[in-house]
């Protein structure tokens, strides 16, 4: 099964946040600059695409009628080891996930321990801008070894009384200490959806489609495992599986610039008030993220 594109993130990044050390949130446009706003994640044994170049705007600003897509940029990739560039092309799709930048040509591979720089210019509010990031593909021997249960009813109970744990094992990537679990449903719908539960009241009346597609990404990570090969063992909680019916379960061992970004974009307010950006690994006027991953996927099927 094919390893798929983690949805973690719109695009647009938010303002500039004042106020230190007080948690009253003051927006304004006084610091306002434009920036390229980047989405992009490698992985080994597929093209290069889905990489997403957006803009963000001004607090006052109507973003439902804002040219949010950036169509007309220079993006290339880079194999540092080589120095060879590659240009990368724009594909408008119907909607913001399917609108991205993707390398046409068959003469691109990208290979675990590799580095790549992305290198983007655009112009925004009149100003050309231009930034670029750097990745090292996390080396060879990542793999998914095993999972407890490939199949078998929502929250069921050991002899003992205990609910029994989903768990998968993976073999680590030599240097990764980051690795990210992604629960998605095959078959989302209000008709799979498990509202025999212990996290939510939902009734069938309750979930609008973007509720269903709120409910169908969920993902955990493990960090800080040890830096060589060898066994760790990663759990998929009963919180991340809403639906009945087959999921894939994606499992990615990040490089730094994806595992700092994931571990830092919804954490930007410190406990006495200050708030911050997340971790953006860009030179010049970019943000977002810009990393690599090796993915390996299992199926798990949950029955009524």
């Amino acid at each position: 099964m094919a390893p798929m594109k983690l949805r973690l993130v719109a695009a647009a990044f938010a303002l500039v946040l004042s106020s230190c050390g007080d948690p009253t949130v003051k927006i304004t446009n006084d610091s306002y600059e434009p920036r390229i706003v980047v989405e992009g994640l490698l992985l080994p044994g597929n093209s290069v695409s889905g990489i997403r170049i957006t803009r963000n705007f001004m607090a006052d600003h109507n973003i439902n009628s804002a040219p949010i897509v950036i169509d007309d940029a220079i993006v290339a990739i880079v194999d540092v080891a080589s120095g060879a560039s590659y240009a990368l092309s724009f594909h408008a799709g119907a909607d913001l996930h399917t609108t991205y930048y993707e390398y046409p040509g068959d003469d691109l591979t990208i290979l675990p321990g590799g580095t790549y720089r992305l290198e983007v210019s655009a112009r925004i509010d009149g100003q050309t801008l231009s930034t670029r990031a750097t990745t090292t593909v996390p080396a060879a021997g990542f793999r998914i070894a095993s999972i407890s249960h490939d199949r078998l009813p929502y929250r069921p109970r050991a002899e003992d009384g205990e609910f029994v744990d989903v768990k998968v094992q993976i073999e680590r990537s030599p240097g990764t200490s980051f690795y990210l679990l992604t629960t998605v449903p095959v078959d989302p719908s209000v008709e799979n959806f498990i509202f025999d539960n212990a996290f939510t009241d939902d009734k069938p009346d309750d979930l609008s489609p973007n509720d269903i597609v709120d409910f169908s990404y969920n993902y955990e990570w493990i960090q800080n495992t040890p830096p060589t090969a060898g066994i760790s063992t990663m759990d998929v909680f009963w919180w991340d599986l809403w639906f009945y019916g087959e999921h894939r379960v994606v499992i990615y061992a990040a490089d730094d610039n994806y595992a700092r970004f994931l571990q830092t974009f919804d954490e930007v307010q410190e406990e006495d008030g200050n708030f911050h950006e997340p971790v953006f690994s860009f030179e010049g006027d970019g943000m977002g993220y810009f990393g690599s991953a090796i993915a390996d996927t299992v199926g798990l099927t949950i029955t009524r």
